[in-house]
């Protein structure tokens, strides 16, 4: 069992606090039944999108065979795409919560401090965690006082998308696409030329969930093996290095000032970045595996293709950050645990892979990547896990009670406004971040030892 001080550790201040006083005595969305012959109701949450699709299909036939049989009805419903941590956490606090759900990584420590989720050895077939044990190493967003509490579902690694049409019509090779910053932004320049307004250099997209993460962090982490996200956590000197955010900052400032990246980034969200490269509007675009079942989704026809991630000019890549994503987690709350446990099991077997490949998502499973629904996906097989996608590190940021502003907002603000100095405001950063860690862990709120691989 996880150390019990971990739930009692204020990693989440008055939310967790709340929480507790919510989750007392509560019971979970579904109930039992005296009649052997009626069906329990598990209900599970999920982020909405073409993966949400996939999996509303396979609980409609698995619902009339395996479900029956097993005395169980799954209701699936999807949650809106940009409020959906906010959906989660009122969803507990209100005791509406589901029975399992699709725990965010960069927030599964949050909700395990909360005591909103279960450990998986105590209801979870050992079989089902060995085959997650790639991604369940000490230092993983999903393991935490050394014990699992979700497991993922999809390999989403991270590669530079390219529009080979409009690189070539630029006079750029895609075969060669740009390996340093620098030549990001002569790309850029090159393609948004070409496109005469029509087209332009790179998708920026500020408002898009988890900008930062997805189109930011990673790029640096590309190139320093030494760093985590959420501020830059360099977690073998327990200190953060938020001055390295400067040349990715630059970068998308040069881009946003010369107007060779997408118009609108200042408001542009994720869904409409992807229709954006869909229709053959963008060159270059920083993003997941998921963007392939996405523009499938929308029935794309552009020709496009997976490039490294670029680097910050005088460096070279150490590793493509990559996220064993879409994991999911018991709640503390069901008042089903062993049948919520049958259906997480669903969730997370290889038939519910092989449905979601088939709608173009990246699976875990080697052999399902070797399948006939995606063996021939020249797209998603570029994007399939190979030397060098790791597995990003778990980091302190998202439980960390900081002063003044999140990273989130200095990386916007000091993005939208170019005559912001980047040196003093990434300094008061992580002088903030350094604080709050520095408290959190003198206090006994967070063990250092969580984040060290």
């Amino acid at each position: 069992m996880i150390d019990p001080s971990l739930t009692r550790r204020g990693l989440l201040g008055t939310l967790a606090a709340g929480a507790a006083g919510v989750l007392v005595g509560c019971g979970g969305s579904s109930s039992g039944s005296a009649d052997p012959d009626e069906l329990t109701t598990i209900v599970v949450w999920d982020r909405a999108g073409a993966h949400a699709k996939a999996r509303q299909e396979f609980f409609r036939t698995w619902n009339q065979r395996e479900g029956k049989s097993l005395g169980i009805a799954v209701r699936y419903e999807p949650q809106a795409t940009d409020k959906y941590e906010e959906i989660v956490r009122l969803g507990f606090q209100t005791k509406r919560a589901p029975d399992l759900f699709h725990s965010p990584s960069a927030q599964l420590g949050a909700f395990v401090a909360a005591g909103w989720v279960q450990p998986l050895p105590d209801l979870v077939d050992k079989a089902v965690l060995d085959k997650a044990a790639p991604y369940h190493q000490k230092n993983s967003e999903l393991v935490w006082g050394g014990v699992p509490y979700a497991v993922p579902t999809t390999a989403f690694t991270n590669r530079m998308l390219i529009n080979t049409d409009l690189f070539e019509k630029a006079g750029l090779d895609p075969d060669s696409p740009p390996a340093t910053f620098s030549e990001v932004r002569e790309a850029a320049a090159v393609i948004t030329r070409s496109g005469k307004g029509d087209a332009f250099g790179m998708l920026i997209p500020i408002k898009a969930t988890g900008f930062r993460q997805w189109s930011v962090d990673i790029l640096l982490m590309a190139a320093d093996p030494a760093l985590a996200q959420f501020g830059l956590f360099n977690a073998a000197t327990q200190k953060y290095e938020s001055a390295k955010y400067a040349p990715l900052l630059e970068l998308y400032r040069s881009m946003l000032t010369d107007k060779t990246a997408y118009p609108g980034a200042a408001t542009l969200t994720g869904d409409v970045a992807i229709n954006a490269f869909g229709k053959g509007e963008a060159g270059m675009y920083v993003t997941s595996s998921a963007v392939v079942s996405s523009l499938a989704d929308l029935g794309s026809e552009v020709k496009a293709a997976a490039a490294p991630l670029p680097v910050p000019d005088g460096q070279k890549p150490v590793r493509s950050p990559m996220n064993a994503g879409y994991p999911y987690a018991i709640s503390s709350t069901t008042g089903n645990p062993e049948k919520a446990a049958k259906v997480f099991e669903v969730m997370v077997g290889d038939g519910m892979q092989e449905a979601l490949a088939a709608k173009a998502a990246p699976p875990l499973n080697a052999a399902v990547w070797d399948s006939a629904a995606i063996k021939d996906n020249a797209l998603l097989q570029q994007f399939r896990p190979a030397e060098g996608d790791e597995q990003w590190p778990k980091t302190p940021g998202g439980l960390l009670q900081v002063d003044g502003e999140s990273v989130d907002q200095t990386v916007e603000k000091l993005l939208l406004d170019p005559s912001a100095a980047l040196g003093p405001a990434l300094t008061a950063m992580q002088q903030r971040m350094q604080a709050a860690y520095d408290a959190a862990v003198k206090s006994g709120e967070i063990d250092p030892r969580e984040f060290q691989a």
